[in-house]
């Protein structure tokens, strides 16, 4: 009887303990498009290439973040790299926000140790759901209002203004830009018109010396040879 109502009493503890945190939800206070631009270090569009999930992390407790790696097509803050990583909370309820690999993304990355997004070596930046990201149509030019957005709030003029003029990232190129192909006739590289110039000139002298050697052979079979009217006597 003891044993069974230590199992309940420990059943009922732990649903204390674990039923809140199950239920928490993130709740984020509205910010200005300006205000998230001073809270961030870092402010990009950029489409999502690969992700991974930070080592460690108690087992007993959430999991760790996700660190997210982004190819930057616009930099509306930090330095024009082509490259960010950022970390995410893996689960929502902790204001983690879940990009997709392939998506397009305006992301409000911050520095600061905020405690909600435990920090992961190598990665100083992290971002969530209240940090203003927008997940945005494809493509590679700067953001204008009216923009289609496939989650979150709208591109509008407020927005636009607070982002300013982006720079893009040096060592990028719009994509689906064909790379130019080099011309046949110049690809042996500067001195290739003089190659082919050699090349046709040898084809031409050498059409030059056969058709002589074929009329010089003609001449030489038609010409009267030295024994020519000279007739043997005929035989007695």
């Amino acid at each position: 009887m003891r044993s069974r109502v230590t199992a309940v009493l420990l059943l009922a503890a732990g649903f204390l303990v674990t039923a809140p945190s199950a239920a928490c939800a993130c709740s984020c206070a509205s910010q200005p498009p300006a205000d998230q631009m001073k809270r961030s270090a870092a402010v990009f569009t950029g489409t999502v290439v690969a992700s991974r999930q930070a080592e460690g992390g108690d087992p007993l407790g959430p999991r760790p973040p996700i660190v997210y790696t982004f190819r930057a097509d616009q930099v509306y803050k930090s330095d024009p790299v082509v490259q960010f990583e950022v970390a995410s909370n893996a689960d929502t309820p902790a204001c983690g926000y879940q990009f997709t690999t392939g998506g397009r993304y305006l992301v409000f990355a911050s520095s600061e140790p905020t405690g909600v997004v435990p920090p992961v070596p190598g990665v100083p930046l992290h971002t969530g759901q209240c940090s203003g990201n927008r997940q945005v149509g494809t493509g590679t030019d700067p953001l204008r209002p009216g923009d289609r957005v496939v989650s979150g709030d709208p591109v509008d003029a407020a927005l636009i203004t607070a982002l300013g003029t982006p720079k893009r990232p040096s060592g990028t190129a719009p994509v689906g830009s064909a790379t130019p192909q080099a011309s046949p006739v110049v690809s042996g590289g500067e001195d290739g018109p003089i190659k082919i110039w050699y090349a046709a000139g040898g084809f031409a002298a050498g059409f030059v010396l056969f058709a002589g050697l074929r009329l010089f052979g003609r001449r030489r079979a038609t010409r009267p040879g030295p024994d020519a009217g000279w007739a043997s006597p005929p035989d007695s």
